[in-house]
């Protein structure tokens, strides 16, 4: 860690204005992927990030895991006796889309030196796209500015 915040004070000498840096000790890890093929045992049920990690560049895990707790509360008071495979048959195709987009959002960001290389319209499109949930004409409604450049 030393070695690095040095190396760091002498790639920003000039910013850094003869001013250290803090340390915060922080550790960059990897960003678990998890999923599981099963939702439910018995009467177990797994909900949110127990049942899979959505990549924290869409910031959509907290909601996942409040909507898996609302759907699950709505499957047990409406399907009784099958709950949890009621709760699956609503929750999976939505939950597969995200984490599909999620996933895809995760490599455009494994991948980041590329896009830096482009232009900065480029990577803006690129950035913008990095889920495959806004397509250009789906863009083009929300920011017709931006499309027509």
């Amino acid at each position: 860690e030393t070695d690095t915040l040095t190396y760091c004070e002498d790639v920003f000498a000039a910013t850094l204005g003869g001013h250290r840096l803090v340390s915060n000790k922080s550790v960059w890890r990897n960003f678990p992927n998890l999923r599981n093929a099963r939702w439910s045992s018995g009467n177990v049920v797994l909900i949110g990030d127990a049942l899979r990690t959505a990549h924290f560049s869409i910031g959509s895990g907290t909601r996942l895991a409040m909507e898996d707790a609302i759907a699950l509360a709505k499957a047990l008071r409406e399907h009784p006796r099958n709950a949890l495979a009621a709760f699956e048959a609503a929750r999976r195709p939505i939950v597969e889309k995200l984490v599909a987009a999620a996933d895809a959002s995760g490599d455009w960001y494994e991948r980041f030196p590329e896009h830096m290389r482009l232009a900065p319209r480029d990577f803006a499109w690129s950035y913008i796209q990095r889920s495959g949930r806004i397509d250009p004409a789906r863009l083009r409604k929300i920011s017709p500015k931006f499309v027509d450049g």
